[in-house]
């Protein structure tokens, strides 16, 4: 295919990349005008089974998983008359993480911003069954989207593995699939994979973050391969190539990640999520005054998709509370006059109006992944597990919790003391035999296929208004 031609509905306009298997092309509806990304196979490959259908499970996989994380796919054509095969999609504007760290060095917060998206888009694909298999960080797009800065995309499942119930569909064990640096021992040593093999690749990723580097490098591919399957991985150092201090908290979970063992590594990545929003280091906290704010958006710690309002009202309640301590500590008896000194009138100050403690707000879902959103507003204020710090009051917040293909829950944090809620979905369309409720504590701490190779699984109009 050449930029000009016609494929289907679309004129192709520009090659935005391009590998062994297809190429990918900026495209644009010929009546309606609107823009897209057409991942095109290779008319190689159009005409084998074996690729069609691994192109198919990319769209299939997305399709199920249906979470704004992930890059979205709208339709999948198969032409056997014409040898045209392929998929269309969402069309991005930004960079890919790895072009992005060729560009600069990533301070802390944007790495926690950045990574908790990524675990947040896994976490949706494995509670379905899907593990991605190749997390490097070609495949993590940081959109341009809405004005909210470092919004990420996963791409390319087009080595997902679906496991489910009645076995593992797939590729085959023993055939090893993915980007070496990135394998986990046992996909390097072509042995079956499970969600973990994901688990270990995000410890990876986040390692070369924190550290510059990821953490085995070789000359080829064997000596690669012989450390990922016998050493252990380097320790990270004390700061990252920005100058931010690493966290201990935030170094041992990337440390677990790259276990050896599966056993040896977060059971989930909701436990590598909370280790990236806790925050154990005052100075991610500072804010920049208004004279010495740069014009490019700031990073906000914690931020997951927060309003800016929201995340600049978290970072006033932290320095608030700050300030409280620094009256309590200052706080006393007045030093004593020295004897024959003129002692001055004192002066009468108005006494500072007290000000609200903040509270410490926590939303988690079973799922994780899903959206927060303000029940009275619609405003959405992050994405499970969403924290937050608001000022207290004697009122309550209602959220919302949704997820795609799972039912609506709203509930109501009581914002007079810190409070963590638990929300566990239930999937739309069924009706569980009990309904699990949610637990609240307050104490602090258009899959369209032309083809007979299966009946599609969910209609999505792009261009619908």
């Amino acid at each position: 295919m050449q930029v000009g031609d016609i494929l289907g509905s679309y004129q192709l306009e520009r090659l935005l990349g391009e590998g062994s298997m297809g190429q990918v092309f900026q495209a644009r509806h010929v009546r309606l005008g609107r823009q897209v990304a057409l991942k095109v196979l290779r008319s190689t490959y159009a005409h084998d089974g074996n690729f069609v259908r691994r192109f198919f499970q990319e769209a299939h996989a997305v399709n199920q998983i249906n979470h704004e994380h992930i890059v979205e796919i709208f339709d999948f054509v198969e032409d056997p008359a014409a040898g045209h095969v392929y998929c269309v999609m969402e069309l991005l504007r930004g960079q890919s993480l790895s072009e992005l760290l060729r560009e600069e060095r990533l301070g802390l917060a944007r790495i926690r911003r950045i990574m908790v998206q990524v675990c947040a888009a896994l976490s949706a694909a494995h509670q379905l069954g899907v593990v991605h298999r190749d997390i490097k960080p070609d495949n993590l797009f940081i959109a341009h989207k809405s004005g909210q800065p470092d919004f990420v995309k996963v791409l390319d499942f087009g080595v997902a593995k679906l496991l489910t119930a009645e076995g593992v569909n797939g590729t085959l064990d023993g055939t090893i699939i993915g980007t070496p640096t990135y394998m986990s021992p046992e996909q390097a040593a072509g042995l079956p994979v499970d969600a973990r093999a994901d688990i270990y690749a995000v410890g990876t990723v986040l390692y070369e973050l924190l550290a510059g580097q990821p953490p085995f490098v070789a000359p080829n591919f064997g000596q690669l391969m012989v450390k990922i399957l016998t050493e252990s991985p380097p320790e990270l150092p004390t700061h990252t190539p920005a100058g931010d201090a690493i966290p201990p908290e935030l170094a041992a979970i990337t440390l677990r990640c790259l276990s050896k063992e599966p056993e040896g590594r977060p059971a989930q990545l909701a436990e590598v999520i909370t280790a990236l929003v806790t925050d154990s280091d005052p100075a991610t906290l500072a804010v920049v005054p208004p004279e010495d704010r740069p014009t490019r958006p700031m990073p906000m710690p914690f931020a997951l998709r927060m309003p800016r309002r929201a995340g600049w009202a978290a970072l006033v309640g932290v320095l608030a509370l700050a300030g409280v301590g620094l009256v309590l500590v200052r706080g006393g008896e007045p030093a004593a006059s020295t004897p024959g000194a003129v002692v001055a009138e004192p002066l009468v100050a108005e006494a500072p109006k007290p000000q609200p403690v903040p509270v410490s707000l926590t939303v988690n879902s079973v799922p994780a992944g899903a959206r927060v959103v303000r029940a009275d507003t619609g405003e959405t204020l992050g994405v499970t597990p969403w924290v937050a710090q608001m000022p207290s009051s004697a009122s309550s917040l209602g959220v919302r919790v949704e997820l795609a293909g799972y039912v609506p829950s709203e509930h109501q944090l009581p914002l007079d003391a810190s409070s963590s809620l638990e929300v566990p979905l239930v999937r739309a369309g069924t009706k569980p035999a009990r309904a699990m409720p949610s637990r609240s504590s307050l104490p602090r701490s258009s899959l369209s296929r032309k083809s007979s190779m299966g009946n599609r699984d969910a209609v999505i109009d792009p261009f619908a208004p």
